[in-house]
C-alpha cells in the first residue's frame, strides 16, 4: 500500500515562521502576490485534510516506539536487506532509485524509506510483545494440557517417493504407489518376526539414521512432522505402526520405545508457550490495529486539533474495517 507524501515542507514552514512575512489579515504567509497571498493556516489545513491523518499516525507511533525499542542490529539488518532488495528491483527495472521509491511507496528518498522500514519493524515488535502480554491463564493452561507432551524415544524406516518435481501427475502417482507398496512389504516382514533395527539398516532411506537401526532419538512436536508425532502418540511402548504413515518426506514405519513424562510448567516453558500463542494471535485480523491503539492509549495520547483528531479516528476506523472484510 502506498504511503502518503511526507509533510516535511509543512513542518519546516511552521518551525521557521515563514520569515514572519504577514498578509493583510495578520496571518503568516507562505506565498504572497501583488495583492494578498496564501497563509500558513491555509497550507496547513489543506495538507492536513489530504495527508495529515496518516502522517500524524506515523509520527505518533515513531515517537512512542522509538522510546521502547532501540535501533538494534536486528533492526539495522532488516532495513539494510530491504534497501538492497529495493535497489536490485530498481536496477532491474532500469528506474532511478528515488523515482522508484516515490512511485511504489509515496516517499521522497531513501532516508524516508529507511525510516518507514524501521517504523514497520518496531510496530511488529510491539504487536508481538502486546500479544504475549494478552495471553490469558486459560489459554496458557489449555495449551499446556493439549499441546505439550513428553519426548518420545522413537525409530523409523523411511521409504521416499522417487519422483522429480518436473514429473507428470501419473509419474508422481506411480512413484507414490511404489513407495507405499515397499513400505507394506516391510511391515509384513516385521509381522513375520524381522527385527525393526535390522529392517531399518536394510531398507530405510533416511541415511542419517539407517545405520543406527533407524533411531531418531527423542522427538517432539518441534522436531518431526505432525503426522509422524501424532502416529507415535497412538503407539504403545515397544510397538510399531502397522500402517505406513505418509508425510512430506515419504512413507514412515515408526517404532516407539518409550515416552518421557510431560514436563512441568516452569517459568521458561510458560514463556515459551506464551510466545507461541502470542505469535498466532499477532497475525489474526485486526489484532495489530488494536495493539497499536492500546499503545497510544496507554501513553494518554490527546489531540489538540479536533479536525485532525477526527481524520485520525476515521483512518483507524478504515483500518479496522479493512481487516474485518479481508
Amino acid at each position: 500500500m502506498k504511503k502518503k507524501l511526507l509533510l516535511s515542507t509543512l513542518c519546516l514552514l511552521l518551525i521557521t515562521g515563514c520569515k514572519a512575512v504577514k498578509l493583510d489579515n495578520g496571518e503568516k504567509a507562505v506565498v504572497t502576490f501583488k495583492e494578498g497571498g496564501i497563509s500558513v493556516n491555509e497550507l496547513y489545513n489543506e495538507l492536513k485534510e489530504s495527508y495529515g491523518a496518516e502522517k500524524i499516525m506515523d509520527l505518533i507511533d515513531s515517537k512512542l516506539l522509538d522510546e521502547k525499542y532501540e535501533d538494534t542490529e536486528d533492526v539495522k539488518t532488516y532495513v539494510n536487506q530491504a534497501v538492497k532488495q529495493l535497489k536490485d528491483a530498481a536496477k532491474e527495472a532500469n528506474v532511478d532509485l528515488e523515482l522508484y521509491i516515490n512511485a511504489y511507496y509515496g516517499l521522497k528518498d531513501i532516508d524516508a524509506f529507511k525510516d518507514y522500514l524501521a517504523l514497520s519493524y518496531k510496530r511488529n515488535l510491539w504487536v508481538q510483545d502486546y500479544a504475549v502480554k494478552a495471553v490469558t491463564d486459560k489459554q496458557l493452561n489449555d495449551y499446556y494440557e493439549q499441546e505439550v507432551y513428553g519426548d518420545i524415544d522413537a525409530s523409523q524406516i523411511l521409504i521416499t517417493i522417487d519422483a522429480s518435481s518436473s514429473a507428470s501427475d501419473d509419474e508422481k502417482k506411480e512413484a507414490e504407489n511404489k513407495a507405499l507398496e515397499k513400505a507394506k512389504s516391510i511391515i509384513k516382514e516385521l509381522k513375520d518376526g524381522k527385527d525393526f533395527a535390522t529392517a531399518a539398516k536394510e531398507y530405510s532411506q533416511d541415511y542419517s539414521t539407517a545405520n543406527n537401526g533407524g533411531k531418531l532419538g527423542k522427538v517432539n512436536t518441534d522436531t518431526v512432522e505432525s503426522e509422524v508425532f501424532d502416529a507415535l502418540l497412538e503407539l504403545k511402548d515397544g510397538s510399531y505402526t502397522t500402517t505406513a504413515v505418509k508425510s512430506s518426506q515419504g512413507y514412515h514405519i515408526l517404532y516407539r520405545t518409550s515416552q518421557d513424562e510431560k514436563p512441568e510448567l516452569t517459568e521458561d516453558l510458560t514463556n515459551e508457550i506464551k510466545e507461541k500463542i502470542g505469535s498466532e494471535m499477532a497475525v489474526e485480523d485486526g489484532f495489530s490495529t488494536n495493539a497499536l491503539k492500546a499503545l497510544r492509549e496507554e501513553n494518554e495520547m490527546k489531540f489538540i486539533d479536533t479536525d485532525l483528531e477526527k481524520s485520525f479516528n476515521d483512518l483507524v476506523s478504515s483500518q479496522e474495517t479493512t481487516t474485518t472484510t479481508n
